[in-house]
C-alpha cells in the first residue's frame, strides 16, 4: 500500500488490567481495514522492526498520519496481520487485545464507534 497523503485515523483506548491505557490507531482505507502497527507492537511487547520479518508484504503498509500532535509515517497492518503479531506475543494482554480488537473495534471501523464504555474490563473505545 502506498503512502498517499494525511490518513485520518481514529484512535481507540484498550486499558487492559493492571496497566495504563494505550492508544491504538485505526481507519479503513481501498475497502480494508488498517491498524497502525507499532501501537499494537507497544502493548504487545514486540519490536516494530521486527513487523517486516513476522507480517508478510501483502498485510501491511506505510501510511502518514497524525499522531501524538505530528505527522508520522507509520507501518500498518491488516486484521489478518494484527492476528499474526498478536500470536507472536505471550503476554497476558494479547488475548484481551485480540478480543476487543476483533470483536469491539475492527467491525466499528468506518462506521462511527460507539461511545466510550468498557469492554469486560479489559478495554475500552473512547
Amino acid at each position: 500500500m502506498a503512502s498517499t497523503g494525511l490518513q485520518p485515523t481514529t484512535a481507540v483506548i484498550f486499558r487492559a488490567a493492571g496497566s495504563k491505557p494505550c492508544p491504538v490507531h485505526v481507519f479503513a482505507k481501498g475497502g480494508r481495514k488498517w491498524i497502525v502497527a507499532s501501537d499494537v507492537c507497544r502493548i504487545l511487547g514486540i519490536r516494530t522492526d521486527a513487523v517486516s520479518k513476522l507480517i508478510p508484504e501483502q498485510e501491511r503498509g506505510h501510511a502518514t498520519v497524525l499522531s501524538k500532535g505530528s505527522v508520522q509515517s507509520v507501518t500498518i497492518v491488516t486484521a489478518a496481520g494484527f492476528n499474526l503479531l498478536v500470536a507472536q506475543s505471550s503476554k497476558p494482554a494479547a488475548k484481551a487485545l485480540h478480543e476487543w480488537m476483533v470483536g469491539e473495534v475492527l467491525p466499528s471501523v468506518g462506521k462511527t464507534l460507539p461511545p466510550a464504555r468498557a469492554v469486560e474490563g479489559q478495554g475500552e473505545l473512547f
